[in-house]
């Protein structure tokens, strides 16, 4: 494979609420790219802090487009919107979430 060749891929990811998945993105320390030729409201357009390469998550279509190494960092925002929408979940219920490590946690009411 050429230096300059890029290998992109798209993968599923479902988001139905775009405020919890910028609430992860916000928690993650990332930051939403405003891109011009992105004029679409349900794209998002999402750097990590030190690369120089964004992906494009596409709540419509339910896909996002990576570059084969920013697999992790997908991966990772899931788990982080996943989180987010406990936490919601929990605060319509009156439940109070308590992280015990990256992936597990405990419910209260």
């Amino acid at each position: 494979m050429p230096c300059w060749e890029v290998r992109t891929t798209s993968v599923e990811f479902h988001a139905k609420h775009r405020k919890l998945l910028e609430q992860a993105v916000n928690a993650l320390g990332w930051e939403r790219v405003n891109s011009a030729s992105n004029t679409s409201a349900d794209v998002l357009v999402i750097r990590r802090p030190g690369d120089w390469d964004p992906f494009t998550i596409d709540l419509a279509n339910g896909r996002a487009t990576i570059n084969e190494w920013q697999q992790p960092a997908l991966n990772q925002l899931k788990q982080q919107y996943s989180l987010q929408a406990l936490k919601r979940a929990a605060k319509l219920k009156g439940w109070q979430v308590k992280s015990k490590t990256q992936l597990k946690g405990v419910l209260r009411k």
